[in-house]
């Protein structure tokens, strides 16, 4: 029998330790002429990632895999920074000479917006960078460092840019045209559209790419493809902006978020997995989940932590005090939500082939209620960024950008929502407007404990106005109840602030001697290679912060 050795101390990982450590420091910082990094995407994969992209197909050839390892260690730790008017690439975490790619002169003053690496299964061994440009996508290849592809589609700008965990050809983007678009980068633009007909006409519908079809023009040139698109509008789809977007770990799932409040859950068509032959835009306009129950504004990130318990939060919310005086208002701090999707087995059984068609009911794509909240908490009004970082060896944590400072939480020690209140009140109040005879009236009356209760319920909604109720024979109760609850809309959130409840790790951008004391506010930051690295942009300034641990 083996015993532990109470001298060795034992091995705690940092994001179980205790917050007075410092696990990240500031190893590198870097000025550049660009006054503006709004976005970075760190290399995300390591020398056994062919294990589990396309379902481990490709660690089946072990020539591929040779070289796939010297890839690898080629681009790991490489940081992908968009700037205004060209794209940086930082290799080795900005320990070698980095390159940048200038933006053609009509687009010299325009601000990436987004940034992400993905892989063309056709070319695993040519990394692809991709970044977004008001609502076009631009496709780098890193080893020649050129351009090989620009996709067209969305009607507005994009806001988010999302790549498949184990298939990194898919890619998604979010945009203000109140859609999602799905592309493939494995095909090549569609020059022509191929639009179905809409009855009553028998040509190819013209209606474009807001509708969920092929627009009239060339998609586009060199790779990608657009092969799904989830539709905006009445029917199911968001109705303003999305901002927000994360496919599912395992499940052909995806999810998003909006300016209208509402995260929704989208089933991703069998049809982008096996693409047909001759192009098909496939087209969804009906989630399976939807609600705008979780937040009362605008979801700026959602994530999934498991098969199906989601973190998402929202930005203030500009709130009534009385909704009889509309500009009587206020701000309520915006709200970071751990929820679990209760209809996940219902659409994907365990140990069953899902369906090919899979269609929800009204009550899931209609503000459904199927979901539970696991922890919610308020966010600091000035936060200028938030991160969810999750790992199969690693507990999920999440960063908070705010100033100079980024603070970092284990979500796997969040509190659990506090069950509501038992309407005690409420419920002898109604006990006591359903007597209907005298007799019970009366013998219930004789109870020292029932008068109590009833005298505090009514103290406690008519404010002492207990005469007049009873000489009115009760009539004026609904009212003065109606007046109460007009008084305290909109109800506030009943929630703890994150700040003050959970402790966190404080990752501080503290200037090194010889640098200037001013640095600028960090605009965005994300974990890399693995949980060893935090990287942060702000103003001209890249931070790169390294575990010490």
């Amino acid at each position: 029998m083996d015993f532990e050795d109470p001298n060795i101390p034992v091995y705690v990982p940092w994001y179980r330790n205790s917050k007075d450590t410092q696990p990240y420091v500031l190893s590198k910082l870097l000025t550049s002429d660009n006054k503006c990094f709004k976005c970075s995407a760190c290399f995300p994969w390591t020398t056994d990632s062919l294990n589990t992209l396309w379902g481990g197909q490709a660690a089946q050839e072990p020539q591929l895999v040779s070289q796939w390892n010297k890839v690898a260690k080629k681009w790991m730790g490489a940081i992908a920074v968009g700037g205004t008017g060209r794209l940086l690439v930082f290799p080795k975490l900005a320990g070698v000479k980095p390159f940048s790619v200038a933006l053609a002169e009509s687009e010299s003053d325009m601000q990436i917006d987004n940034v992400a690496w993905a892989i063309n299964p056709n070319r695993p061994l040519e990394p692809l960078i991709l970044f977004t440009i008001t609502s076009v996508i631009l496709i780098l290849d890193v080893n020649s460092s050129s351009l090989v592809g620009k996709l067209r589609g969305h009607g507005g700008p994009i806001t988010s840019l999302s790549v498949h965990h184990t298939q990194p050809n898919l890619f998604c983007t979010t945009s203000r045209d109140f859609t999602t678009r799905i592309y493939d980068l494995a095909l090549y633009p569609v020059q022509a559209p191929n639009n179905p007909h809409w009855l009553p006409r028998r040509e190819p519908s013209l209606a474009g790419p807001a509708h969920g079809l092929h627009m009239c023009e060339p998609e586009g040139e060199g790779i990608g493809q657009c092969v799904a698109v989830m539709v905006g509008g009445r029917s199911g789809g968001h109705k303003a902006a999305v901002l927000c977007a994360a496919f599912h770990p395992s499940q052909p799932l995806i999810a998003t978020g909006g300016i209208d409040r509402a995260v929704k859950i989208w089933r991703i068509p069998p049809a982008v997995y096996s693409p047909p032959a001759q192009p098909r835009l496939a087209r969804e306009d009906k989630p399976l989940f939807s609600t705008d129950l979780l937040h009362k504004a605008r979801v700026e990130s959602v994530s999934w932590l498991a098969e199906d318990i989601l973190v998402s939060h929202s930005a203030p919310a500009l709130m009534r005090h009385n909704q009889e005086n509309v500009e009587d208002t206020y701000y309520e701090e915006g709200t970071v939500v751990v929820w679990q999707w209760l209809s996940l087995n219902r659409f994907f059984p365990p140990g069953k082939t899902p369906q090919k068609i899979m269609r929800g009911t009204a009550s899931d794509y209609r503000n459904s209620e199927s979901f539970k909240v696991l922890s919610a908490y308020h966010l600091p009004m000035v936060i200028r960024h938030l991160h969810t970082y999750r790992s199969t060896t690693h507990d999920p944590i999440l960063l908070v950008s705010m100033g100079k400072t980024i603070r970092v939480f284990n979500i796997a020690q969040f509190e659990p929502r506090t069950p509501p209140k038992f309407p005690g009140d409420d419920l002898v109040y109604l006990t006591d407007q359903m007597q209907l005879g005298g007799d019970t009236q009366q013998q219930d009356e004789g109870d020292p404990s029932w008068q109590e209760a009833r005298g505090q319920s009514r103290a406690n909604r008519n404010d002492g106005s207990n005469a007049d109720e009873e000489s009115d024979g009760g009539k004026n109760a609904g009212a003065q109840r109606e007046h109460a609850s007009a008084a305290m809309y909109p109800p506030p959130a009943p929630l703890a602030m994150l700040f003050d409840t959970v402790e966190g790790w404080d990752i501080l951008a503290r200037a090194p001697d010889g640098f200037p004391a001013a640095n600028p506010d960090i605009n965005s930051c994300e974990v890399g290679c693995d949980g060893s690295v935090i990287v942060g942009v702000g103003g001209g300034t890249l931070f790169i912060w390294r575990l010490d641990e």
